[in-house]
């Protein structure tokens, strides 16, 4: 049987913009390092992004198709597509409009709005950030002190006449490389003094997953946070741009809560076009090996399992999966033809699903995991089980693995 799927990080998620030597630099440190330890160490951070919690502001992240509950409190609009509210004359031509469905992303993607800093996109309505990207305002707490103050004992206040403004964003891409980084796109915040707002907030409740693999047609929520002060509320604007390599930023309105939210849609599994649907498509089936680089192979070598009552078992600190969901178990061999020795810490292995969302593995403290430290020489392998964080009601996911940095991952099914 094949299982399906779809799931905070410490410190502001300001988005400083950097050069472009700088920001490939941090790119690949950030992304080399995730690699490394994806299947052992996104315990705690990956739970929160997972879990459905009360607050003033959305949930971190939606998983289209799946049980999760919807987002709650933010407000989205009644009508995102390309109507623009009347504005007052003006001598210069409005800059917002919307952008023609291109080549460039899947079929089904949602239009968006491009603004610039005097004509931003309305409050609520999808914005196409470019390259594949789209962004959406859900909600807006000017004055947010208070509640990035309960998120976290340690936080400290704002500075004297400021405050933390929260912003709810749903994060889309649909483009046709995939996957992507939900950090590659650049989300900035700027008020009454025309300068770029700092994100130093501390702890933000529910705060935007900004490591998540999306693929094509996924949609991350979460919170981002900006210094402000009361006078900034009134021209307050958030902008970004999807292009990694200096694009043209796009500007949203963010001044106040959008009125009747209706959150921009996901598409749902494999999406034609995007250049990792032949591989979830078609992947190496359960019980054949396959390379995945410099000199490691991987094996499914037993169908994806729920394994929720075992993980409970193996340690009484362990918490239970988020309402709507299920610790899944897959058997995996790591076989090294290499040279010398290596560590299987070198394969990063991960799932994706329905939502196309990389799948949590924060399953806590569990038993028969894969040793990723041993030492492995040429010939020999070590085997074990991997845990995914996935939806009760899920159809099927496949896994992907690589141990060679920027090669195309291979592609596994798991039953």
């Amino acid at each position: 049987m094949i299982w399906d799927a779809a799931p905070e990080q410490p410190g502001g998620l300001k988005r400083k913009r950097f050069g472009v030597p700088q920001r490939v630099a941090l790119v690949v440190a950030i992304v080399a390092i995730a690699g490394v330890i994806a299947v052992v160490a996104s315990k705690k951070d990956d739970k929160d992004s997972a879990a459905t919690q009360s607050s003033p502001v959305a949930t971190a992240e939606t998983n289209v198709g799946s049980t999760s509950p919807p987002v709650t409190d933010p407000v989205v609009p009644a009508d995102t597509t390309e109507s623009v509210p009347a504005t007052e004359a003006t001598d210069e031509p409005t800059t917002v409009e919307t952008v023609p469905a291109s080549s460039s992303v899947v079929a089904g993607s949602p239009a968006g709005l491009t603004g610039d800093r005097a004509h931003p996109v309305p409050v609520g309505a999808v914005a196409d950030l470019g390259s594949g990207w789209r962004m959406q305002i859900l909600n807006v707490v000017l004055d947010g002190a208070a509640t990035v103050a309960a998120a976290n004992p340690f936080n400290d206040p704002p500075p004297d006449g400021s405050t933390f403004t929260l912003v709810t964003v749903a994060l889309g891409y649909f483009g046709l490389e995939d996957p992507k980084l939900a950090f590659e796109p650049t989300i900035s915040a700027v008020g009454a003094a025309n300068v770029e707002l700092t994100g130093e907030c501390g702890i933000v409740p529910q705060q935007l997953d900004s490591f998540k693999d999306i693929f094509s047609g996924g949609i991350v929520i979460g919170n981002i946070c900006f210094v402000t002060t009361p006078q900034d509320a009134a021209s307050f604007e958030v902008y970004g741009s999807g292009d990694s390599f200096g694009g043209d930023d796009v500007f949203l309105d963010a001044s106040s809560p959008p009125a009747g939210p209706v959150p921009m849609a996901g598409l749902s599994g494999p999406q034609p076009g995007a250049a990792a649907t032949p591989g979830r498509l078609a992947p190496t089936p359960v019980g054949t090996i396959a390379a995945v680089g410099t000199g490691w192979s991987l094996t499914v070598t037993g169908a994806a399992r729920d394994i929720t009552d075992a993980v409970m078992s193996d340690n009484s600190f362990n918490s239970p999966p988020p309402d709507g969901f299920r610790f899944v178990g897959v058997e995996l061999t790591y076989t090294y033809n290499g040279e010398g020795s290596a560590s299987a810490y070198a394969v990063t292995a991960k799932a994706v699903g329905a939502a196309n969302l990389g799948l949590s593995t924060d399953c806590g403290v569990t038993s028969g995991d894969v040793d990723l430290s041993a030492d492995v020489f040429s010939g020999g392998s070590v085997s074990g089980t991997a845990c995914f964080v996935a939806p009760a009601d899920s159809l099927g996911f496949v896994m992907y693995a690589t141990a060679d940095f920027g090669a195309k991952s291979v592609m596994f099914a798991t039953g």
